[in-house]
């Protein structure tokens, strides 16, 4: 699956269940280890967490017979049986636990970090450098600098 899904909506509009369903089902037309080649980006630390917990939460309770809103959904998807579906679902967890590295979701900041981290020297960062979040800080520096060259 070499595509690119962006999916946009407001907050509250059930978009993370929608996600957990949308991760899912390409776990299931795909090999156990394709959440290998996934990316997941999202805004917030909170989010990636949630992400992350309702996949594994979702992929546990297939693997273990218990109710799961995205069976039917799955099962439609992917036109396989509910068995198959259930152990799929315990061998791609076993493989996500086992490699869990691996389970790639992310807030974009960190993505872009982890992107610049491997290619300080192409970039020509030094390898001492230091990424702000605060924005006070920056914009202190900004002004004092700005003052500085005034005077």
């Amino acid at each position: 699956m070499n595509s690119l899904s962006v999916i946009r909506a407001s907050a509250g509009s059930g978009k993370s269940h929608y996600l957990t369903g949308f991760y899912l089902k390409i776990l299931m037309k795909e090999p156990v280890g394709y959440f290998k080649q996934i990316l997941a980006v999202t805004f917030t630390n909170k989010a990636t967490g949630e992400m992350k917990h309702r996949i594994i939460r979702e992929l546990s309770r297939l693997a273990k017979g218990d109710n799961s809103t995205h069976l039917d959904f799955l099962i439609s998807y992917t036109g396989k049986s509910e068995a198959f579906i259930r152990e799929k679902s315990a061998r791609i967890l076993e493989n996500i636990l086992h490699d869990f590295s691996w389970f790639s979701i992310e807030t974009i900041d960190s993505f872009f970090l982890r992107i610049i981290r491997g290619f300080t020297h192409e970039l020509g960062i030094p390898g001492n450098y230091a990424i702000e979040i605060e924005i006070n800080p920056i914009i202190q520096h900004a002004v004092d600098a700005l003052i500085d060259h005034v005077q």
